[in-house]
């Protein structure tokens, strides 16, 4: 028996959204989910990449609020059902299998624009060692891992870390968000600074994490920072 086959049969992979068994063969998503991705079109942000709904806008609501300290952002879907419980479950229920698609993915539908930057590393958003701890991996740095495979990019976890863990952040303002996440990340070396990062996440709202993540980056000597999630919803 083929030792891939014999692997399907006793342990069968689930479809990333509606977590049904695939048949033989098949990784990802099923025949029926296949239309429920929402990828993000044309009209998007001109700065973080989320949709708009105005063809005559250039940028949304928090961007034009707010200064962004990255360059551009590649979020690559919209944040809604099934794909909202899907990363809930690969970020609080073990489902680490799933970060191997949506990286996939990610490096797949990116993969043009990502090449053209120059990238020199892949830079997972870190979380606190209580958190990795609590849940055993990063969902970011496993989505990093599997882009990397398709991409040919380094993965960089020592570049950002998050030494101690935030609080809540959702009845703070963007400006408390990223004044209080401004504590929680650090540079982790000061030699081999990479000049150019593409920053991993699974989730974009407010940006404020990114934010945070891109000022950081930028005291630490990195020169163009870009980030990329799986998904990208809206902000306050």
């Amino acid at each position: 028996m083929h030792k891939g086959f014999a692997a399907d049969l006793f342990f069968p992979g689930r479809c990333v959204l509606c977590d049904e068994v695939l048949g033989a063969g098949q990784k990802g998503i099923c025949g029926k989910c296949v239309s429920l991705l929402q990828y993000i079109e044309e009209p998007r942000c001109m700065k973080c990449g989320k949709k708009l709904s105005d063809d005559e806008e250039e940028y949304c609501y928090d961007c034009s609020k707010e200064e962004r300290h990255y360059l551009r952002g590649f979020p690559m879907c919209s944040y809604v059902s099934p794909l909202r419980e899907s990363l809930a479950r690969l970020k609080y229920e073990a489902r680490q299998e799933y970060a191997e698609f949506y990286g996939h993915e990610l490096a797949v539908h990116f993969k043009e624009s990502f090449l053209k930057l120059g990238i020199d590393a892949l830079v997972p958003v870190p979380v606190s060692k209580k958190r990795r701890s609590e849940r055993g991996y990063n969902q970011a740095e496993l989505i990093a891992d599997a882009m990397s495979k398709e991409l040919h990019i380094p993965v960089d976890t020592g570049l950002l870390l998050r030494p101690v863990a935030t609080d809540p952040l959702k009845k703070l303002t963007r400006q408390e968000r990223v004044k209080n996440l401004m504590k929680a990340f650090s540079i982790g070396r000061q030699d081999n600074i990479p000049e150019s990062i593409l920053l991993v996440d699974d989730i974009y709202t407010t940006g404020a994490t990114i934010e945070a993540c891109s000022r950081t980056c930028l005291m630490g000597g990195v020169r163009r920072i870009y980030y990329t999630s799986v998904a990208a919803g809206k902000g306050l």
